[in-house]
C-alpha cells in the first residue's frame, strides 16, 4: 500500500522520463545492496587497492588528515582535541589509504581504527590511551565532497567542471576560473554579469543594463546567451523559439565555474566559447543559517534566507535557499512623474542530501523563480543619429513574465577505491508571457516619430539531462588512471505562440506614454521544436610520475530534430551525428609551475529559428591551446596565462536587417588570443583579483559585407583588477572587523556594423566596497560604477542605443545564528 502512490506517479511519466526515475532506482537498490560488500573487501586490504595521487602540503595535523579523507572519499571521525598543537609532513604521490594514513601519522601516537561500516575513527594508541584515561570520541564527520572544499577565500583549488572528476584546477588542460561564494559576498553580485565581471575572456553588458534576467555573456568573442549555461554539470542550453530562457538567481549558488574553450567533448552541448557552470548551493554537515536584508538605490528592496541542518549523525542534511526583491532599475521613462521600470522576484531552493551507507549519497534539489519584469534596454535615436532617453516601448505594455521551475537529484556510489558511479538528472520548465515593441521606421510625413509594431508571445520551454557514468581510479605499470565512461541524454521542447499588431508612434523629441495599445491579434508563428540529443564519451587522465598528466577524450553525439509549423502545417525532420575530441598534456614542476598544451573540438545543436523562420544549423569548433598555470605550494594564490586559436561555423549573430532582432548565421569566425588571470592573498587578508584578456576575432567566411570584418560587441581589450583587504591585520582594536575594497574595470572600443564603419568608445568603471563583520552580523556597502561615468554598451547606427550600468549602490546586512 505504501508504495502504490509511487507506482502510480512512475505511470504517468514519459517514456524516458520513466527511464531516469525507474534508473535512479535500481540504482538507489544496487548502491544499498550489492557494493557494500565489495567496497567492505577491498578496504579490509588497503594496500593493495588502486592508489591515488595526493598533492597535500605539510601543516596542523587535523586539517591535513580531513583534506586527505575529502580526496580518498572516505569518512573519517575523530575529537579535535587529540590532534591539537600536532603537525603532519607534506603527502606528495599516490598512494593508498593505509599508505597515506601512515604517512601522515608517523609523528604521533595516534593510530586508525576501521569500523564495520567501511569509516574510519582515529585514536590514541592503545597504551597512550590507558595512561589518559580515554574511553569515548566524539563523532566529527567529514564530506566527502570537495567541490567547495578550498573555496573560503576567493582562490580555489579543485573543480569538477573541467574534466567531471574531481581535479586540481592546475592540473586542467584549459582555461578555467573559478568565481568563489566569498567573492560573490563580497563584491554584493546581484546576477551572472555581475559575478563574472572580473574573469578573463568574458564580456558582460554588452546590450548595456538588462534588467529582464536574461544573461548575456561573450566567451571568447562568442554569445554564450544560452549555448554557455550550465547548472551543476548538466547543461541548461535551452532557449525559447523567441523571448524564453532560463534564468538564474546568484544567492542561490556556491560558486561560478567558467571553462573556456570548446567543451562538447565532456558535456555534449558545450559551446566553442565555453560554459558557465553554475554550482547550486546543497546540504552542509555544518549548520547553516543566514538571514540577509538589503537595499538600495533605485528603491531595491530584497529579503533573503539561507537555512540548514543535519541529524545527529548526518546521515540526513537539509538546506532551504530563498528570497523576494522588489525593485525599480535605471530604466526610466521620460516626461512621466518618475515612471520606472520595475522589477519583482520570488525564489525558493530546498534541497536534502541522505546518507544511506558510508559509500553512497543522494541528493535532491528543487528549484521555483517567478520573475517579473518591465525594463527593455531599447533606446531611440533621433533621425540624425544623436543619442536619446526614449524608451522604445511603452510602460504601460511592456511585459516579461516567467515561471521557472526545476527538480534535480544526484546520485553517487562508491564501489570501492577503484570505481565510482554517479547518475545526474534534472527537469526544468518555464512558461512565459511576454510584450514588447519595435521599430518599424521613422514615419515618412512626421520624420520625428517613429512607427512602432507590438508583439505578444506566450511561450513554454522544457528540458530534461540525464548524465550516467563510471569512474575508475586503476595502475597500469607506471601510469596511474582516472578513465570516465558515461552517457547523457538531453531534450528539449519549446513552443511559441507569437501575435503582432500596430502600436501607436513615439516622438523622440516629445514622447508621450501610457497611450492604449490594441492589442496584437495577427497571429504570425505558431511552432514548436524538440531536440533530442544522446551521448556517449569516454575520459582518461594518465599520470606518469609525479609530473606528466595526459588528458585523452572522445565523444559521440547523435541529433534529432523534430520542428512543426502549425499554420502551414508543415512538419520537418532532421538527424546530425559527430565525433568530437580532446587531447591535454600538462607537466607539473615541483615549484608549482605547470605549462600545457591541448586541442579540443565542440558540436552544438542550437534550438530556436533564424530571421528567415528556418531553424539553426548545429555549430561546430575547433581549439589549439597553450598556457601556463602557477600556485605556489601551500599558497592560496593561482595564476594562469592562456594563448588560443579558436575557429567555429555556423555563427549566430545578430541580424541588423531584422525588425524583430533575430539572428543569422555566419559562415565561419576565427578567434585568437590571449588571457592572463590572477587571484591570490597577496598578504595576510589582502585579498587580490586581476585579469587580461586581448582578442583578436574576425569573420573569415561568409557572403555577407562583415567578411575578413569583426563582428559587433566584441571588444579587442579588456583589463581588470579588484583588491580587497581586512584592516584588522593592522594590528589596531577598533579596526577590527572592518575591510575595504575597490575594483577597475576597462573594457576597449567595439565595433557597431557589419562593416566595422562605426565605434562605440571604449570606457573604464569603478567599483568600490566597505564592510563591518563582528560575530553574527555583517554589513557591506557596495558602489558599482562609483563615479556614475555615463557610456554606451553598444550603439546601433541610425536606430537605438544601449546605455551602460548606471551607478548602483547596495546596502547589505547579513546576520547569522
Amino acid at each position: 500500500m505504501l508504495f502504490a502512490p509511487l507506482v502510480h506517479s512512475i505511470r504517468l511519466l514519459s517514456g524516458r522520463v520513466r527511464y531516469a526515475v525507474l534508473s535512479l532506482l535500481l540504482l538507489i537498490v544496487a548502491a544499498t545492496t550489492f557494493p557494500a560488500q565489495a567496497a567492505e573487501n577491498t578496504l579490509d586490504t588497503p594496500d593493495a587497492a588502486a592508489r591515488k595521487h595526493y598533492d597535500i602540503p605539510a601543516g596542523p595535523l587535523g586539517r591535513t588528515l580531513s583534506h586527505f579523507a575529502t580526496i580518498a572519499g572516505i569518512a573519517l571521525s575523530f575529537d579535535p582535541a587529540l590532534t591539537e598543537g600536532l603537525t603532519s609532513p607534506a603527502l606528495t604521490g599516490n598512494f593508498s589509504v593505509s599508505e597515506g594514513f601512515n604517512r601522515l601519522l608517523a609523528n604521533s601516537d595516534l593510530e586508525l581504527i576501521r569500523n564495520a561500516d567501511s569509516s574510519y575513527t582515529l585514536r590514541r594508541a592503545p597504551i597512550k590511551a590507558a595512561q589518559a584515561g580515554v574511553t569515548a570520541l566524539p563523532v566529527v564527520t567529514v564530506s566527502t565532497s570537495t567541490e567547495n572544499a578550498d573555496d573560503t577565500g576567493y582562490v580555489a583549488k579543485r573543480s569538477s567542471s573541467g574534466t567531471k572528476t574531481d581535479t586540481p584546477l592546475i592540473e586542467v588542460p584549459q582555461s578555467i576560473s573559478v568565481v568563489t561564494r566569498r567573492e560573490l559576498d563580497m563584491r554584493s553580485v546581484q546576477d551572472m554579469s555581475e559575478a563574472l565581471r572580473y574573469t578573463p575572456g568574458v564580456v558582460v553588458d554588452q546590450w548595456g543594463f538588462e534588467g529582464r534576467g536574461y544573461e548575456y555573456l561573450l566567451l571568447r568573442g562568442f554569445q554564450g546567451l544560452t549555448t554557455s549555461l550550465f547548472r551543476d554539470g548538466l547543461s541548461m542550453a535551452a532557449q525559447g523559439l523567441y523571448f524564453g530562457s532560463f534564468i538564474t538567481d546568484t544567492y542561490g549558488l556556491e560558486r561560478v565555474d567558467v571553462l573556456r574553450g570548446p567543451t562538447s567533448v565532456t558535456f555534449g552541448r558545450g559551446d566553442a566559447g565555453g560554459i558557465v557552470n553554475r554550482i547550486t548551493k546543497r546540504p552542509s554537515a555544518d549548520p547553516i543559517r543566514e538571514i540577509e536584508l538589503q537595499y538600495g538605490n533605485f528603491d531595491r528592496k530584497r529579503i533573503a534566507a539561507d537555512l540548514g541542518f543535519a541529524n545527529n549523525d548526518r546521515s540526513l542534511m537539509f538546506r532551504l535557499v530563498t528570497l523576494g526583491l522588489d525593485s525599480d532599475t535605471q530604466v526610466r521613462y521620460p516626461n512621466t512623474e518618475g515612471d520606472r521600470a520595475g522589477l519583482r522576484r520570488f525564489y525558493v531552493a530546498p534541497s536534502v542530501t541522505w546518507h544511506p551507507t558510508a559509500d553512497t549519497t543522494v541528493t535532491l534539489m528543487g528549484e521555483v523563480l517567478n520573475n517579473r519584469a518591465e525594463a527593455s534596454p531599447f533606446f531611440l535615436m533621433t533621425p540624425d543619429g544623436r543619442h536619446t532617453d526614449v524608451v522604445q516601448t511603452d510602460s504601460k505594455f511592456v511585459k516579461y513574465a516567467t515561471n521557472q521551475s526545476s527538480f534535480n537529484y544526484q546520485i553517487e556510489h562508491n564501489f570501492n577505491e577503484t570505481f565510482t558511479a554517479r547518475q545526474n538528472f534534472r527537469y526544468m520548465q518555464q512558461d512565459g508571457n511576454f510584450n514588447d515593441m519595435f521599430r518599424a521606421g521613422f514615419d515618412a510625413d512626421i520624420p520625428t516619430l517613429m512607427q512602432r509594431s507590438a508583439v505578444t508571445t506566450k511561450e513554454r520551454l522544457t528540458q530534461t539531462v540525464l548524465d550516467t557514468h563510471l569512474q575508475a581510479r586503476l595502475d597500469t605499470g607506471s601510469l596511474n588512471h582516472t578513465a570516465l565512461l558515461g552517457i547523457d541524454w538531453n531534450r528539449t521542447n519549446a513552443s511559441l505562440r507569437f501575435f503582432s499588431g500596430k502600436a501607436p508612434g513615439i516622438d523622440v523629441f516629445n514622447p508621450i506614454y501610457g497611450i492604449s495599445v490594441p492589442v496584437p491579434d495577427s497571429l504570425d508563428i505558431d511552432a514548436k521544436q524538440e531536440i533530442d540529443q544522446l551521448g556517449i564519451y569516454l575520459q582518461d587522465q594518465i599520470r606518469y610520475g609525479e609530473n606528466w598528466i595526459l588528458t585523452l577524450s572522445g565523444r559521440y553525439d547523435r541529433v534529432d530534430t523534430k520542428d512543426a509549423d502549425f499554420l502551414s502545417t508543415t512538419n520537418t525532420r532532421n538527424r546530425d551525428n559527430a565525433y568530437t575530441g580532446r587531447a591535454g598534456l600538462t607537466y607539473l614542476f615541483s615549484s608549482g609551475v605547470a605549462p600545457y598544451v591541448s586541442y579540443s573540438q565542440s558540436f552544438l545543436p542550437l534550438p530556436g529559428l533564424d530571421s528567415s523562420n528556418r531553424p539553426f544549423e548545429p555549430t561546430r569548433g575547433t581549439q589549439y591551446e597553450v598556457g601556463v598555470k602557477y600556485q605556489p605550494a601551500g599558497g592560496r594564490s593561482l595564476y594562469t596565462v592562456a594563448f588560443f586559436d579558436l575557429t567555429k561555423t555556423n555563427v549566430p549573430t545578430p541580424d541588423p536587417d531584422d525588425p524583430f532582432f533575430r539572428n543569422r548565421q555566419t559562415g565561419e569566425i576565427g578567434s585568437r588570443g590571449v588571457e592572463v588571470e590572477a587571484r591570490a592573498e597577496l598578504l595576510r587578508g589582502l585579498n587580490f583579483i586581476g585579469s587580461f584578456t586581448y582578442h583578436d576575432v574576425t569573420v573569415t567566411k561568409s557572403t555577407d559585407i562583415d567578411k575578413d570584418k569583426m563582428p559587433i560587441q566584441v571588444p579587442h581589450l579588456m583589463t581588470s583588477a579588484w583588491l580587497d583587504y581586512s584592516l584588522g591585520n593592522l594590528g589596531v582594536n577598533w579596526l577590527r572587523g572592518f575591510g575595504i575594497g575597490g575594483g577597475v574595470r576597462y573594457v576597449g572600443r567595439i565595433f557597431n556594423d557589419l562593416e566595422n564603419t562605426s565605434t562605440t568608445p571604449s570606457y573604464t568603471l569603478f567599483d568600490a566596497m566597505l564592510r563591518y563583520d563582528n560575530g553574527p552580523w555583517m554589513f557591506t556597502i557596495n558602489a558599482s560604477n562609483l563615479f556614475n561615468n555615463k557610456y554606451l554598451s553598444y550603439n546601433d547606427p541610425g536606430w537605438r542605443a544601449y546605455p551602460g550600468l548606471e551607478r548602483t549602490v547596495l546596502g547589505t546586512l547579513k546576520f547569522r545564528f
